[in-house]
């Protein structure tokens, strides 16, 4: 692969450097094995899984409807969350949506009318992230 047709991102399980393809969609990790899934997710009905996993972006419409433990790259929340959020980049909260977890982001922006349950942890995610969210089988 060319230089240009890659970018890096970091394993949802065990936070290792991978090099990917621009327009993959999925890869296997080289550190752990584990599939890692790239795609942005756009939720606009009741979703439940025991962890949703993705190194892109998941954006939750007024429709929808998550319960989950979530790894992301980046979440805005319009209709309902319930489970802890893991985000390398921002979380975002419109003023139509509801998030009842704990919060690890170096960036929360809770627009008003939007709703917040939980702890929030601002700031670089640390090295052992991933001990706050239990690993999927």
């Amino acid at each position: 692969m060319e230089p240009d047709s890659t970018r890096p991102v970091l394993c949802t399980h065990c936070n290792g450097e991978n090099l990917v393809g621009k327009r993959a969609m999925s890869v296997f990790c080289r550190h752990c094995r584990k599939r890692l899934i790239l795609e942005d997710y756009r939720i606009n009905t009741y979703h439940s899984v025991r962890l949703f996993a993705t190194c892109g972006d998941i954006c939750v419409d007024r429709t929808g409807q998550v319960i989950s433990p979530i790894r992301v790259r980046n979440l805005t929340v319009q209709g309902k969350v319930k489970g802890d959020v893991e985000a390398r980049g921002r979380v975002e909260v419109t003023g139509t949506g509801e998030l009842r977890g704990d919060i690890t982001a170096p960036l929360i922006r809770v627009e008003d009318g939007g709703r917040i349950e939980g702890f929030c942890r601002i700031g670089a995610l640390p090295d052992n992230w991933l001990h706050a969210i239990p690993p999927a089988p």
